[in-house]
């Protein structure tokens, strides 16, 4: 009787400590007051042209820079990159996400390889096997309490996008698992997460087969001129 009660009590324990991670306020929000134009943005060929930059796009790429110097700690930079890159659109966007993989890609911090998971989550389908590894070093040191600090990037909003990366690499159970996590910090009620563990269950029991993804020799042009802005930008703000 006293072992079901300790456990009643340890449910009851977690369930408090969610709800009042939930009710709490993120410390820090992004900048939302920078207005990006997209007729101000170069292209070429109906892409976005890494190699020439308008000023209103550089400008976009040091303003978020410099919003996060003033606002973050040296220990919490990565995450400022992430939260502060979250909501910027357009070219400056790939940008930004690849200063913050090239500033710590090779750190040992669980909180920057927390961040560059979040990048190379971004940055998309080519970057996919980084982003879990990135992801499962890190997670098991980054709390629920600590991705409440960034408004980007609350648990639910951390535990869904993981379990669709996953449920892209065909493990099923770990994306089961964070759709488990992130329910708790979602809407109890909500069909959402039900219907999603019933259809990750399904392709389960069908296993459907995993098709490589091989991109074509314009995307990986592309990303090379993505690192190569990058690059620029770092040394033009020396953030090196």
């Amino acid at each position: 009787m006293k072992v079901i009660q300790n456990f009643l009590d340890s449910l009851k324990m977690e369930s408090t400590k969610i709800a009042e991670i939930k009710n709490t306020i993120p410390k820090y929000m992004s900048d939302m007051e920078w207005y990006q134009d997209s007729e101000q943005s170069i292209v070429t060929d109906g892409r976005y042209d890494l190699k020439r930059f308008s000023k209103h796009e550089a400008d976009t790429v040091y303003h978020v820079i410099n919003v996060i110097r003033e606002k973050y700690h040296k220990e919490l930079r990565s995450m400022g990159f992430a939260n502060e890159s979250y909501p910027i659109k357009y070219k400056p966007r790939y940008v930004l996400w690849e200063i913050l993989v090239q500033l710590y890609e090779n750190s040992s911090e669980p909180i920057d390889m927390f961040a560059c998971a979040l990048a190379y989550e971004a940055k998309g389908a080519l970057f996919r096997e980084k982003a879990l590894q990135k992801f499962e070093k890190s997670i098991n040191y980054i709390t629920p309490e600590f991705m409440q600090q960034f408004i980007s990037y609350m648990p639910l909003n951390v535990y869904i996008k993981f379990s669709r990366l996953y449920e892209s690499n065909h493990e099923y159970e770990k994306a089961i698992l964070y759709t488990e996590l992130g329910h708790k910090y979602g809407d109890r009620d909500n069909p959402y997460f039900d219907n999603r563990i019933a259809e990750l269950k399904d392709k389960i029991k069908r296993n459907p087969k995993k098709r490589e993804y091989n991109p074509s020799q314009k995307t990986l042009e592309f990303e090379e001129d993505v690192v190569n802005a990058a690059k620029y930008f770092i040394k033009e703000t020396k953030l090196i």
